[in-house]
């Protein structure tokens, strides 16, 4: 059995993703100012599926921080996406929002995406930089999280491992 959970207005703020994409940044779709109507998660399905393109450029993103002021928004769901997918994309002016927000979120949730997209941009030292201005900031278990993800753990004994992973699966 297949659910479908999509609704007329999941399927509009997808499209709406599309339409900017198709439009490469030069103007922005009709129903635009529908976004403004959308609760969090339609703005999250809104992202993703912008995220889902390759061929997303800077124009776009630009276009629709234009629209939206997503850069800005308050709402840690869309910074989540938002943020990360500028950095990947190399939207200068998502960097040091997502140095603010990662400064002032320490929920592994929220930190994982900045982080992952500043090594996978080629960033890893800014990484590493970000992470050692806060790591007293965070939970330890993200502390211990992040090292791994940033390659900056010890070895460490088979017990102390398995103490580790215990904890992870705990939370």
């Amino acid at each position: 059995m297949h659910f479908d959970f999509t609704t007329k207005q999941s399927n509009e703020s997808a499209a709406i993703a599309d339409e900017y994409v198709k439009l490469g940044g030069k103007s922005s779709p009709e129903n635009f100012k529908n976004f403004f109507d959308y609760y969090s998660n339609l703005k999250v399905i809104f992202i993703e599926q912008l995220a889902s393109h390759s061929n997303l450029s800077v124009d776009v993103i630009a276009r629709i921080d234009a629209d939206y002021n997503l850069t800005h928004t308050v709402d840690p769901e869309c910074k989540q996406r938002w943020l990360p997918m500028g950095i990947l994309n190399n939207y200068a002016p998502a960097l040091e929002p997502a140095h603010a927000f990662i400064s002032s979120m320490g929920r592994l949730k929220y930190l994982n995406p900045v982080y992952l997209a500043l090594i996978n941009s080629g960033q890893k030292d800014l990484a590493i930089q970000w992470f050692k201005e806060n790591e007293g900031f965070y939970h330890p278990l993200a502390v211990s999280s992040l090292k791994k993800m940033l390659g900056l753990t010890e070895k460490k004994g088979f017990i102390s491992s398995l103490m580790e992973q215990v904890m992870e699966i705990e939370l």
